[in-house]
This record gives structure tokens, sequence and C-alpha cells, in this order.
């Protein structure tokens, strides 16, 4: 089977050439999604440091109305002092009690601490809602 100059035709009708607008366009969205892949990263990489993070070692429930917890706190700086915000949560997932514990000036960047917080129903969970440094 060989291909006659009206099949020709009709294959160049069907699948014209690239023009220089098509590579233009291409390599638009091409730099395009390469930038958002890098701004992406360099995001992920910034927020992934935290200048101080704090979680949850234990807690124990001492009452009703209280509940002690130790939290490990890091920073990058331990000459600055920090806050904590944190909350308490019953067995039924409601919030019980919350707190903003203020975190000393230290020497060593990760430290735990101890903390007690009022509840008003019996906690059974406890977790760190978010940390910062104080007085940037």
């Amino acid at each position: 089977m060989s291909v006659t100059s009206t099949d020709e035709a009709r294959i160049a009708r069907r699948y014209p050439k690239r023009t220089v607008f098509d590579y233009l366009l291409f390599g638009g969205l091409g730099l395009g999604v390469a930038l958002t892949i890098v701004i992406a990263a360099v995001a992920g990489v910034q927020q992934s440091n935290p200048p101080v993070a704090a979680m949850v070692r234990s807690f124990e429930v001492v009452s009703p109305t209280r509940i002690d917890v130790e939290l490990v706190v890091q920073r990058e700086d331990p000459s600055k002092a920090a806050e904590c915000s944190v909350f308490a949560q019953a067995g039924s997932y409601e919030e019980v009690g919350e707190a903003v514990l203020q975190i000393p000036p230290a020497e060593d960047g990760l430290k735990p601490y101890s903390f007690s917080v009022t509840t008003v129903k019996e906690a059974a969970a406890i977790d760190v809602e978010g940390c910062r440094i104080v007085g940037r």
C-alpha cells in the first residue's frame, strides 16, 4: 500500500506542524510547573523547622478538674522564652481545658517541662496546639 498525495494532504491537515506559539505556550507551562514545584519545596523546608516546637511526653489525670502534663520543648535558640498553647479533651472529644504555658529561657535546646492544667470536666487527653517565641 502506498501513500498518495491526497493521503499526505489529509494527514498534514490532521496533524499540523507546530508553530512558534505552540513551543512558547508549552515552554511557559513547563516553566510555570517547575517554578511551582520549587516554591512548594522551599516553603516546605522552611515550615518543617519552626523556631520552637513541643510535644506531649506524658500526662496524668490527677482529678476531674486537673491534668498534669510533661512537655518536651525544642528551640533553635534556647536563650529565648517561648509559650505553648495546650488543650485538654474529654472522652467525648469536647475541649474541657486550655492554657498558654510559659516556657522560660534555658541552656539546652531540648528540655522537658511539667505543668498542671485546670479543666471543667475530667480530661482524657491533652495536646499541644502550637508554640511561639515570645518577645519577637
